[in-house]
C-alpha cells in the first residue's frame, strides 16, 4: 500500500487504475487529515469525488459552501470545484475517498462553417475548455498563442506571470523533443507540464501544453511553498483531458468537412414521412431515457460496490444493506428498457427507497402499505411513484415536529386502479391545493408535471392525477386503465 505524506496528514493509496485499462478509471485512496490541521484549498481540476467519513469530523468547503461532516455522512465533489478540508475533531478525519476522471467530450457544434483552428478554439472554448478549470496554453502550428486559461496557480502566477500572462515562461516555450509527439516535462521551478500536439490527417496543426502541478511521487513530502501536491491519479486525469481537448479540435476539423453530407443526408430524410415518423419515436424514447438518468451509474456503481464491501469489513451491516438498497435502486433505473414495467416492481423500487428513509428517520417514521395484490402484474409507467412519495419528504415532512406517516395503497375503484400516497405532513390550504394542481397540469417539466406528463404520454387522457389535504393527512390520487400495456 502506498502511502503519500503530507504537511496536513496522510493519503493511503488502496488502488489506482491502470492507464491503459480504459473500461476502469476509479481510484481508491483512504485521506487522514490530523488534528487541528487543514488540507489547502485546490481545484479538482479533471475528476469527480464521493467521499465517505469513516471516523472523525470536518468541515469541508466546497465552491466556498461549508458541509460539516461526521462519521457514517458522504460529500460529493464535481469536477472543476474547489475543495479544503478542515479537521475540526480531536481525533484524525479518516475518509474513504473514490475519484473518477470526469470525461467532457460532447458539446453543440456551431450551425455555421468556421474555419481555422482560432476560429475552432473560439467556437468550443467557453462551453468545453474553461469549465475544465485547467491551467492550459494552445498554440497554431508556429507556436502562437491562440488561447491561455485564467487558472494557473497562484505558485505560476507569482514566480513566471508577467502583467498577468506566461508568453516569456520557459514552460511555455518550444522543446527539442519531435513536434509530433507527446511527453512530459518539468519547468524550472520542477512543475510538471504536459505537451499534446494538435495532429490532423498527419499533419500538426497546433500544440496543448498544460497541468502545471507539483506531482507527488513515492510518498515524499514537497519542499515548495503554496502549491497543492497533486495526487497521481489526478495527474493521470489532467493529461487524459488534455489529450481529449486535441481530439475534439481535431473532430470540429471533420465536423465542418462532413457538414455538406450531412445536410444533404438531412433533406432526404424530411422527403421520407416514414423515415420521419421513426425520428421521431426514437427521440421520445431518448428522452425518457434522459428523465430516468440522474446520476453518472459507472461511477456510483463502483463507488457503492467499494463501500459495500468496506462495510462488511467492518462489521457495518446496517450500513451494508442500506448500500444494497440503494445498488437496487440505480439498478432499477438502468435494468428497464420499455416505458412500462410492472406495478409489483414499481412498488418494490418505492419499498427500497423509504428503506433508506427508515435508516434515516428511525422510529420517527412509520411506513404502511395496503396493496392489492390482484393488481401486481398491471402494467404501469416506469418510475411514476418514487418521485411522488419522494416529494412528502421534500415538501410535506419539511417543517413537520411530529411522527411522520406515510401510507401507500391500490385498490379498484370504479373499475379503474387506484393508487393513493397520503403522508400526514403539513396540510394544504383550499388555495394551496389548487395551485398545486395548477402546477401539474401545466407541464413545466418540473417536479410533480413530470410525472403528470409522463402518465399523459402513457394514457393519452385517459387518467386522473389529483390532490386532496385536510388537517390530518395530504394524499397523491392517481386512477389509471386497468391494461395490459407491457411491451413483450
Amino acid at each position: 500500500m502506498k502511502i503519500q505524506r503530507t504537511d496536513w496528514g496522510y493519503i493511503e493509496w488502496r488502488h489506482i487504475h491502470d492507464e491503459n485499462d480504459k473500461k476502469q478509471l476509479m481510484d481508491i485512496r483512504i485521506s487522514v487529515v490530523l488534528p487541528g490541521k487543514s488540507q489547502p484549498k485546490h481545484t479538482h481540476y479533471s475528476e469527480e469525488q464521493m467521499l465517505y467519513v469513516m471516523s472523525g469530523e470536518g468541515i469541508h468547503i466546497i465552491n466556498g459552501k461549508k458541509h460539516h461532516k461526521k462519521a457514517g455522512e458522504f460529500v460529493y465533489i464535481d469536477g472543476g470545484a474547489t475543495h479544503e478540508t478542515h479537521n475540526i475533531g480531536d481525533e484524525p478525519l479518516r475518509e474513504l475517498l473514490v475519484s473518477n476522471p470526469v470525461i467532457v467530450n460532447n458539446y453543440d457544434y456551431e450551425d455555421k462553417k468556421i474555419d481555422g483552428l482560432n476560429r475552432i478554439i473560439e467556437a468550443i472554448q467557453s462551453q468545453f475548455i474553461e469549465p475544465l478549470n485547467i491551467p492550459i496554453t494552445i498554440y497554431d502550428s508556429s507556436w502562437k498563442i491562440l488561447l491561455q486559461t485564467k487558472c494557473f496557480n497562484n505558485y505560476c502566477i507569482k514566480t513566471c506571470a508577467l502583467n498577468g500572462r506566461f508568453a516569456y515562461c520557459d514552460c511555455l516555450t518550444p522543446q527539442n523533443t519531435a513536434e509530433d509527439e507527446q511527453y512530459t516535462f518539468k519547468c524550472s521551478h520542477g512543475l510538471t507540464i504536459y505537451h499534446i500536439p494538435i495532429i490532423y490527417e498527419d499533419e500538426v496543426i497546433g500544440y496543448i501544453r498544460g497541468g502545471h502541478i507539483l506531482l507527488a511521487s513515492d510518498g515524499k513530502k514537497s519542499d515548495q511553498k503554496n502549491i497543492y501536491d497533486t495526487p497521481t491519479s489526478t495527474a493521470m486525469s489532467i493529461k487524459r483531458l488534455l489529450v481529449q481537448i486535441a481530439k475534439s479540435i481535431v473532430n470540429y476539423y471533420r465536423f465542418n468537412k462532413l457538414r455538406g453530407e450531412v445536410q444533404e443526408k438531412n433533406m432526404a430524410i424530411e422527403k421520407t414521412s416514414k423515415l420521419r415518423e421513426e425520428l421521431k419515436n426514437d427521440l421520445i424514447k431518448e428522452q425518457e431515457k434522459v428523465a430516468n438518468l440522474k446520476i453518472n451509474h459507472h461511477f456510483l456503481f463502483n463507488t457503492l460496490n467499494s463501500m459495500a464491501s468496506m462495510a462488511l469489513e467492518k462489521d457495518c451491516f446496517d450500513l451494508y444493506s442500506a448500500i444494497i438498497d440503494l445498488s437496487k435502486l440505480f439498478r432499477y433505473t438502468m435494468g428497464v428498457e420499455s416505458e412500462f414495467t410492472e406495478l409489483e416492481k414499481e412498488i418494490d423500487y418505492v419499498k427500497q427507497y423509504l428503506n433508506l428513509q427508515k435508516i434515516r428517520y428511525g422510529d420517527e417514521l412509520e411506513i404502511e402499505y395496503n396493496i392489492d395484490e390482484k393488481y401486481n402484474n398491471v402494467g404501469v409507467p416506469f418510475n411514476f411513484l418514487q418521485p411522488i412519495v419522494e416529494n412528502a419528504f421534500v415538501h410535506g415532512f419539511k417543517n413537520s415536529l411530529d411522527k411522520k406517516k406515510l401510507k401507500l395503497s391500490t385498490f379498484l375503484y370504479n373499475e379503474r386502479l387506484r393508487i393513493v400516497i397520503e403522508n400526514n405532513g403539513s396540510s394544504l390550504s383550499d388555495s394551496d391545493v389548487c395551485t398545486v394542481i395548477q402546477k401539474i397540469h401545466n407541464n413545466s417539466g418540473h417536479g410533480l408535471s413530470l410525472i403528470h406528463s409522463k402518465l399523459q404520454f402513457a394514457y393519452a387522457n385517459n387518467f386522473k392525477m389529483d390532490v386532496i389535504s385536510n388537517e390530518k393527512s395530504t394524499s397523491f390520487i392517481i386512477d389509471i386503465p386497468i391494461v395490459n400495456n407491457l411491451k413483450k
